[in-house]
């Protein structure tokens, strides 16, 4: 199943693999950022097919197409046309840490050039030993080539965004919700306040006959 995601820039659906190969804003998109941050491995393994049809379509002889249709731009130049072209694969696979080694080995490469990698006690052996090495290298990573459609610093940006609007969404629904309770307290203060005049202004008719009835006595 392809990999899809809506472009907001362009308002419709892409191919990941279009994103990824012949988009000339892939490292500055947010939305492919996020995509990529979540679906690594995914669209790697779609990126390292095309490109391994693309080499095997290079070293064919043969005319015909290949059976799997690749959703990118032909790699050749059209005069007058502003479609960007795919990028080159060196230009998207970068060496990345894999591991931290707790305890760092080294490189021992011997007289006829011949590299291995061993451990600081097999130095020290090879030491005693007599042995000298024409070189010696420290090891305390270990590497690997990878695809890094998007740099990381890229990534941890548009993730930032996104929380921060999420959390301005949040404010904003939370303020929505909150303005019809304000309302309807606002609105109290008036009922009480009639409430309480009420008892007066009913009183004020009862003194009146009080006062006329008082008055009929004297007479």
């Amino acid at each position: 199943m392809r990999l899809k995601l809506y472009c907001n820039r362009y308002e419709h659906f892409k191919d990941a693999l279009v994103c990824s190969v012949n988009c000339a804003y892939r490292t500055r998109c947010h939305d492919f950022a996020l995509f990529y941050d979540e679906h690594r491995d995914g669209v790697d393994a779609q990126v390292a097919c095309y490109f391994a049809a693309r080499r095997e379509a290079g070293s064919s002889n043969s005319p015909s197409p290949t059976p799997r249709a690749l959703p990118v731009v032909s790699a050749a130049p059209v005069a007058g046309s502003t479609t960007p072209m795919p990028v080159r694969m060196g230009a998207l696979i970068f060496l990345e840490v894999k591991r931290n080694m707790a305890e760092a080995a080294y490189i021992w490469i011997d007289k006829e050039d011949r590299a291995e990698l061993i451990e600081s006690e097999e130095v020290l052996r090879r030491a005693e030993r007599g042995l000298k090495a024409k070189h010696i290298f420290k090891v305390s990573q270990e590497m690997e080539l990878r695809f890094q459609l998007v740099p990381r610093k890229r990534i941890d940006k548009a993730k930032r965004a996104a929380e921060v609007e999420r959390e301005r969404a949040s404010a904003r629904r939370i303020r929505a919700a909150k303005t019809p309770a304000l309302s309807l307290a606002s609105s109290l203060p008036d009922t009480a306040t009639n409430e309480a005049l009420t008892p007066a202004t009913a009183a004020a008719p009862r003194r009146g006959r009080a006062r006329s009835v008082k008055a009929a006595g004297g007479r």
